[in-house]
């Protein structure tokens, strides 16, 4: 899988200047991971695309309020997404149902097993063609020369342009305190559904602390890795928790008992939790507030000259670091 490139320290700029920034360079990825897509079609290449779109929606909805997004454009973002998931959704199911499983399960299961592999790869070939059928389309057509439109010449939704490195201080700040609250950090023993939104929530912190270190030359580098993980490891649990809940209804290609199967996913899934809690472990170490500081005895002089920053976020109200910059 592709890696976010690393951050280069660069001019402040103003939220319209970061929008337009942006959505440019991801315009560029969206580009050459369609054409991947329309001519390897692989599991990477589809990989990347949805990444992709998923940064854009979240730099669109990060900068709400401040710059003008067309409906339109959102709208074919989704549709985008959608198409791109049902193939991604077949692929994580077939990579949960890896051939090296199929040793482990019990002589009727492997027989079965086989036959569920090949179904879900025949949905993945059907979702693939239509995926590569809606990338000929005007409306792929639109929401590229939408996005290029945008880039041009972002509309405010505002009179004061404000600096983009306040503007998503804010939106990091906000949505670090949404995930400190979340029932499944705050629990110690959380359910697949807290799980699954503490992913969503992780997901779109990630993207945005992306966002934020691309538009104003700053970035949470631990926090990013961190979050990363993170939403890695509530990936993989949700995945098996909705494998487990498919066998355990029994219908459609899962139809019959899976009890071998089943066995060896629980296991699986018990190790990822424990991977999780480990995680949330760091997360909590990076995020705490340090103590207040004590004022100087006396007046001194301090080095004013401009310097790269790494931020350091921290989830208690009012004390992102961030917070700091001009």
């Amino acid at each position: 899988m592709t890696e976010h490139p690393a951050i280069t320290p660069g001019p402040p700029l103003s939220v319209l200047d970061a929008a337009a920034q942006f959505v440019a360079e991801q315009a560029r990825d969206l580009r050459l991971h369609g054409r991947r897509v329309r001519k390897k079609g692989d599991e990477e290449a589809v990989h990347d695309m949805r990444v992709t779109t998923r940064r854009l929606r979240t730099a669109l909805r990060a900068l709400k309020g401040h710059v003008t997004t067309p409906r339109d454009l959102n709208g074919r973002l989704r549709w985008l997404a959608q198409k791109l998931g049902a193939v991604r959704d077949q692929d994580v199911l077939l990579a949960l149902l890896a051939s090296e499983r199929l040793p482990a399960a019990a002589r009727d299961e492997r027989t079965r097993l086989e036959a569920l592999i090949g179904k879900l790869a025949a949905r993945r070939r059907k979702a693939l063609r239509k995926l590569r059928e809606a990338l000929t389309r005007a409306r792929y057509d639109a929401l590229r020369e939408g996005l290029k439109e945008f880039s041009r010449a972002p509309s405010p939704a505002r009179a004061d342009h404000l600096m983009a490195s306040r503007v998503l201080a804010s939106v990091s700040e906000r949505l670090g305190a949404e995930v400190a609250r979340s029932p499944g950090l705050t629990l110690p023993d959380p359910e697949a559904k807290e799980l699954h939104q503490l992913r969503i929530l992780f997901k779109r912190l990630r993207y945005a602390l992306d966002f934020h270190a691309a538009a104003s030359g700053l970035s949470y580098d631990a926090e990013r890795r961190t979050a990363r993980a993170m939403q890695d490891v509530l990936g993989e649990i949700h995945d098996h928790d909705l494998l487990l809940a498919w066998l355990e209804e029994g219908r459609g290609p899962f139809a019959g008992k899976w009890p071998a199967l089943t066995a060896r996913l629980q296991g699986e899934r018990a190790r990822l939790v424990r991977r999780f809690r480990r995680v949330k472990k760091e997360w909590a170490a990076r995020t705490r507030p340090e103590p207040s500081v004590a004022p100087l005895a006396a007046p001194r002089f301090v080095n004013l000259e401009v310097q790269p920053v790494t931020l350091r976020l921290v989830t208690s109200p009012r004390q992102v670091a961030s917070g700091m910059i001009a």
